[in-house]
């Protein structure tokens, strides 16, 4: 009996010890906000994103390409890159004379992103990677005598961190679309390039882009327990 007693005493000392590894890299977990929310921390860039898309377009292998932008550079801080458009479903609210709204919601799935070492969420001093999980991308485009003079756009990313538990809500409130190269091609060369379903640059050459504003990132982790010595273990059954 003592031995069956030491023997589980002894796999519960390991399974409390080993329940969440550490891990050297985790982010700094909280709510951060960019800098032109208002409110927040406000320390995260605002940023340029690109869009590309298929000929023809039917909604589905659409890549977006998203970057922090400092004033002159791209990706300074963080990015999301090649997450591919899985559905697409339209609200048409055009009147007869073209004048009106429509209405896309875009699902894309995968992808990665990139946090800069030198960010409010390090915790240590190396950059943070992840996986995308779902993005959300709504948009509304603004028609006069069915010709787009205006875009707007809300998008949602969750996402995990890797190495680690922690994971990833990514939050736009506001990205305001400024070209598209159905009317004044060709895409500006400082924003992100166009993506194609393999990640890679010079292969498309149709799509959207704008600027991204309004962010809200909140990263959480889990609460590690707190290992066990085996001389506290042995006190419980004494």
């Amino acid at each position: 009996m003592k031995l069956l007693l030491t023997t589980l005493v002894i796999g519960v000392a390991l399974t409390l010890t080993f329940a969440v590894p550490a891990q050297a890299a985790d982010p700094v977990p909280g709510t951060y906000t960019s800098i032109d929310i208002g409110f927040g921390s406000q320390d995260v860039l605002t940023g340029r994103g690109s869009n590309s898309r298929p000929v023809p377009d039917l909604g589905i292998d659409n890549v977006f390409n998203t970057m922090s932008w400092d004033g002159a550079t791209l990706g300074t801080q963080w990015n999301f890159q090649c997450a591919v458009s899985t559905s697409q479903t339209t609200t048409n609210n055009l009147d007869a004379n073209g004048n009106g709204t429509i209405l896309f919601e875009t699902i894309y799935t995968g992808g990665t992103f990139w946090f800069s070492m030198s960010g409010p969420w390090s915790g240590a001093a190396v950059d943070l990677t992840g996986t995308v999980n779902t993005t959300i991308r709504n948009t509304t485009l603004q028609y006069v005598n069915f010709v787009p003079v205006a875009a707007v756009e809300n998008v949602s990313t969750s996402g995990a961190f890797d190495g680690s538990g922690c994971v990833l809500d990514f939050v736009i409130n506001n990205t305001v679309g400024l070209g598209d190269t159905d009317s004044n091609p060709p895409l500006p060369a400082d924003y992100p390039p166009f993506l194609d379903t393999a990640c890679q640059t010079g292969v498309r050459t149709s799509g959207s882009w704008g600027d991204i504003r309004d962010i809200i990132l909140a990263i959480s982790c889990p609460t590690a327990v707190e290992p066990k010595t085996w001389g506290g273990i042995k006190q419980i059954y004494n």
